[in-house]
């Protein structure tokens, strides 16, 4: 036996309400991602030296994922409780292909973390690490806020004979060798991007899962409603 209609009606819109609390944490993370955002420059001679990882476009999309989805949700949830066919066709096509885009996006956003933003990290960097051959200080704000020294470690600024700055130290105060911070500011910063990949990719997964299970009680909803209604039609004839 199958499920019957009102079992599947509250199910559906179970899983509309659960779409509703994954879209508005989408939605607040694109917020925290803009707002958050540090910026990540240095100014060298009056001009400004920055890396340049889209954190605006990606904090972009997410809000616009999330305002889909909270769209999505009431679009469900006004199908479910009307009981219409049509509607419902219109949800499951919807989801099929919101769950299509979100499969690219984590895609994309993986392989952007290995390869694009990698690429244009280690580009940023090493911009920055000749900004610093000539006038040093080009890497102090990173060193600060990522708690790290040169672009791979202290042996950078040993391999070319400078002295290792107060900003490779916690509160610029360096009394001994131990003191500095010996991890590089690039990797600091690609451990800084994947930890906002993998928030968003836990989201994101959740959110397919929820999809997933909402297409096919939608489409059990549709099919046992299409049924009655094949039904209804027999009884009059």
């Amino acid at each position: 036996m199958g499920f019957e209609t009102s079992t599947l009606k509250h199910i559906l819109l179970l899983l509309n309400f659960v779409f509703a609390v994954l879209g508005l944490i989408l939605f607040g993370f694109g917020i925290f991602v803009l707002v958050n955002a540090p910026e990540h420059r240095t100014v060298v001679h009056g001009e400004e030296t920055t890396v340049d990882i889209g954190e605006n476009l990606a904090g972009g999309l997410i809000i616009a994922l999330g305002v889909a989805i909270l769209f999505i949700s009431i679009f469900g949830c006004l199908a479910a409780i009307h009981e219409s066919k049509r509607r419902l066709l219109i949800f499951i096509v919807i989801l099929c292909a919101m769950i299509l885009i979100q499969l690219l996006l984590s895609s994309m956003t993986s392989q952007g973390t290995r390869d694009g933003l990698a690429g244009s990290v280690e580009k940023g960097f090493k911009d920055l690490w000749e900004e610093e051959l000539k006038e040093p200080g080009a890497l102090a704000y990173y060193e600060k806020w990522l708690h790290c020294c040169g672009v791979n470690g202290t042996d950078d600024y040993v391999a070319i004979k400078h002295d290792i700055p107060k900003t490779c130290c916690e509160d610029g105060h360096c009394t001994k060798a131990g003191d500095y911070f010996t991890k590089g500011c690039e990797a600091q910063f690609n451990k800084y991007l994947a930890s906002k990949m993998l928030t968003f990719n836990i989201v994101n997964c959740l959110l397919i899962m929820a999809e997933i299970a909402a297409a096919v009680f939608g489409w059990l909803l549709f099919s046992n409603l299409k049924n009655e209604s094949r039904r209804s039609n027999l009884t009059w004839i």
